[in-house]
């Protein structure tokens, strides 16, 4: 039952940092994503990739045990 909880709260933080992600990158951009020196890309990457891994965290919680 722990298990569960902890990854229903890994699974609403990785959506709240992933709305937050997109708020950053395409939303109000410092740099364009589309910029010659690569360096849009690179932030946007950096801006998904935690939510990515409490996602993986959170699947890994919900799996069922056997």
């Amino acid at each position: 039952m722990q298990r569960k909880n902890f990854g229903i709260a890994c699974l609403i933080l990785a959506a709240l940092l992933a709305v937050s992600a997109v708020n950053t990158t395409f939303l109000s951009p410092r740099v364009p994503v589309g910029d010659a020196s690569g360096l849009g890309v690179s932030r946007m990457v950096g801006a998904f990739l935690p939510s990515l891994v409490l996602l993986a965290v959170a699947v890994w919680l919900l799996q069922k045990r056997q």
